[in-house]
Parts: structure tokens; sequence; C-alpha cells
């Protein structure tokens, strides 16, 4: 049995999809993804120069050595600290926003190629590497930097042991494998394209 067919009012739903929003579809987590590490590159690029301008200031306006309190369960502790250390953890958190904004820059760029439809491209394996490594370097150089400090406030911090590494050194190698099956991808595109 068929059912009559409905009469058109002339009324038209306005379609949701504009340039803003991205469309819903088999697209739209990626250009969700894009959106998302756009927004957490330029956040992360502008604490980098923030902390870039703040390290400048330090080492280059002339003050005197400012108090810090390290404060532990007996009370506080007035302690000098000279610029050096200022310089040392403004350098670090530098360093640390930078590593990590380097890293979203490459992702960005494996999002983008995700959404033109050519995820497999031997520039994505080099990308990956990249991510690796400074995921690597941006892990060690932040437990490295939490063993000083808590050598130099003894007592106010514990220091980090061997295996707060053990998350990030697995990150590392996910990343590692991953480079490797999008080589691995590549290569089987390549001899897919010579083949027709």
């Amino acid at each position: 049995m068929r059912f009559p067919k409905s009469l058109s009012i002339g009324i038209r739903v306005p379609s949701v999809r504009t340039p803003a929003l991205p469309a819903l579809g088999p697209g739209s987590m990626s250009s969700l993804l894009g959106v998302a590490l756009g927004a957490a590159f330029w956040i992360l690029a502008l604490l980098t120069c923030a902390a870039v301008l703040a390290f400048l200031f330090i080492a280059f306006v002339p003050m005197g050595p400012l108090d810090l309190i390290a404060t532990s369960e007996d009370g506080g502790t007035s302690v000098p600290v000279p610029r050096a250390y200022f310089l040392f953890g403004v350098g670090a958190f530098a360093g640390y926003f930078a590593g990590f904004a380097l890293i979203l820059r490459h992702l960005r760029r494996i999002v983008y190629s995700l959404r033109i439809g050519d995820p497999f491209q031997p520039a994505n394996v080099s990308r990956l590497k990249q991510i690796g490594l400074t995921l690597a370097t941006v892990t060690g150089g932040a437990w490295i930097g939490q063993t000083l400090v808590s050598r130099l406030v003894r007592g106010a911090l514990e220091p980090p042991s061997l295996f707060d590494l053990v998350t990030p050194a697995f990150s590392v190698l996910v990343v590692f494998v991953l480079a490797e099956v999008f080589r691995e991808g590549a290569r089987l595109r390549r001899e897919s394209e010579l083949t027709i």
C-alpha cells in the first residue's frame, strides 16, 4: 500500500551548512580536529611569545633578588632567589610551550592531509618522527627540570621518580609506531600507483 505524497506548501527549511561551521558527514571529525588544533596552536604560540618576552625582561631589566617563600609543614621559609633561577624557570616554560606548539603545528598538517584525502604521504612520516622526538625532548626536559627544582628547594617539592616517565615513554613509542605505519602505507600507495 502506497501513501499519497504530501503537498508542498512552498516553505523551505534553511540549510545549516555555513562556511563557519563544518558540515556533518564523513569529514566532520577531521574538520573539528582541525579547528581544535588550530585554536590550541595559537594559544600555545601566544604563551610562548609571552614567556620569551618575560625571559627578555628578566634578562635585561635590572632588578635585585626576589624573595620566594617555600612553605612546608612547619611554616614558611623566605629564600632569596637569584635572577639566574628565574631565567631558568621562564626559559623552561618557553621551551615547554614552544615544544608543544611545534607538535600541534605538525598535527595540524597531518589533519589537513587527512581532510584532502591523502594521509599516507612521505611528509607525514617525517612529521610523526619529529613529533616523537619533540615529545621525548619536552618530557625529558620537564623531568630534569623538576629534579633540579626539587633539589634547589629541598623538602618543598618531591623529586620525580623514574616511574613518572613510563606513560610518556609509551606515548613516544606509539608515535614512532604510527610513523612506521604511515611509512608502510606510503610505500603501498606508491606501489599501487606504479602497478596501475
